[in-house]
């Protein structure tokens, strides 16, 4: 139990989105939650890019956690009442996130087997890392898992109350870095899927973070093509769930083929064609055109989401494999992850990710992982993360020839 009174302070380090809220203890009650893009996108947008960086020039893993503490000051001064007392800090985040927060090379994770430095839970003084904090203010930093599934994802179990489920649970945590975690007959196991920042609106034409100016949603009916944008203002570009959403519509509209191909002009027979761009590297699809701005989705784009989708897919069929079940077994299907709750589960089907017959059972779960990092303020929680840790089965997917037969059979829509 939390003893002390003043305020507790929970962070979820993604590896785009730093989340954070503020927590009244001992009470446990969330007062206000803040977020902000994470500054060590510019060692890479992804995990193995900040890990090439960091082993390139061992002098950077400071500058790198620096960069992070620095956002989460920016978060604590947004949502930390003036003069309140933080009592503690606790953070989640995946293997990577968390080494290099805690300024611990993640050079083991660079090269086979990818195991981590560390795996149990890290405790140290807030301030020495350079939070806006006082001097007996404690940092706790999650326990991982093993290879690249971490902190986070023993967050998100410990949210949803993974281990409590009585018939088989899937959670899948959907971002540049996929987890992927499954209850089945009393165990639990746990992979990651290389997505790749897709999901994120990275390495997309006309990507971008949902912010305003953002088409977070596409609609197709008939030839009429309808465009929903955050703060409902011109389109700038197209976040994560804006190309899940025009891709599953494309699909429905026989724009694209389940292979992943935009058809040519000349093979759509109405007047959706007039959008379709034919060009040497491949066809586009003209999602907006202004006078000084056009979003377009282009075949590199359709690439990049069939592999992304691919990786999560072909690992949750491994996990299946592993525990013996098969996916008509499965009861509650957690899509968590503040990106992923915002994605419509029928277009998850539609893409491939989720089959037709689990949309009865997909329930949201909003940013499971800072929820669990909340939790983590209290002792039971951290005992429980701890647990929870030390039971996950890891299931890696590095070198599985299982995992590459079923990445390559699940390319297409």
């Amino acid at each position: 139990m939390v003893e002390k009174s003043g305020v507790g302070v929970a962070f979820d380090i993604g590896t785009t989105t730093i989340a954070g809220a503020c927590v009244s203890l001992p009470e446990m009650r969330v007062l206000k939650e803040a977020a902000c893009p994470n500054p060590q996108s510019r060692w890479g947008r992804d995990v193995l890019s900040r890990i090439t960086a960091a082993v390139k020039d061992p002098e950077l893993i400071d500058e790198m956690s620096g960069a992070v503490v620095i956002a989460c000051n920016s978060l604590i001064r947004e949502i930390v009442p003036i003069g309140a007392e933080i009592i503690e800090i606790t953070a989640a985040g995946n293997p990577v996130m968390e080494h290099l927060l805690l300024k611990v090379s993640p050079e083991p994770l660079s090269r086979v087997p990818y195991r981590p430095a560390f795996l149990e839970a890290q405790r140290l003084k807030a301030r020495d890392l350079r939070f806006e904090a006082g001097e007996d203010t404690d940092l706790y930093a999650f326990p991982l898992i093993g290879g690249f599934v971490g902190g986070d994802a023993v967050a998100v179990a410990l949210s949803l109350r993974l281990k409590d489920e009585k018939r088989p649970t899937l959670a899948i945590d959907i971002g540049t870095n996929s987890e992927i975690m499954l209850s089945a007959n009393g165990s639990l196991f746990a992979t990651s899927a290389a997505a790749g920042p897709a999901f994120e609106g990275g390495e997309i034409k006309g990507g971008m973070i949902a912010a305003s100016g953002a088409i977070r949603g596409v609609s197709i009916h008939g030839e009429d093509v309808s465009l929903d944008c955050i703060g409902g203002s011109t389109p700038k570009g197209i976040c994560g769930s804006g190309l899940v959403s025009a891709v599953s519509e494309l699909l429905k509209a026989g724009i694209i083929e389940r292979s992943g191909r935009i058809r040519s002009r000349d093979e759509v027979s109405t007047n959706l064609s007039n959008r379709i761009r034919e060009e040497k590297d491949g066809n586009s699809f003209v999602l907006y055109r202004g006078a000084k701005t056009e979003v377009a989705l282009t075949q590199s784009d359709i690439r990049a989401l069939q592999t992304a989708k691919s990786a999560i897919r072909a690992g949750i069929n491994l996990l299946l494999k592993k525990a013996g079940i098969g996916a008509v077994d499965l009861g509650t299907i957690y899509i968590a992850g503040a990106f992923g709750s915002n994605l419509d589960p029928e277009g998850l089907q539609e893409i491939g990710i989720l089959d037709k017959g689990w949309l009865e059972n997909i329930k949201t779960a909003g940013d499971a992982a800072l929820e669990g990092a909340v939790l983590a303020l209290d002792s039971k929680g951290k005992e429980e993360a701890g647990s929870l840790a030390e039971e996950f089965k890891f299931v890696s997917l590095s070198g599985s020839a299982h995992f590459e037969r079923e990445f390559i059979a699940n390319l297409g829509f």
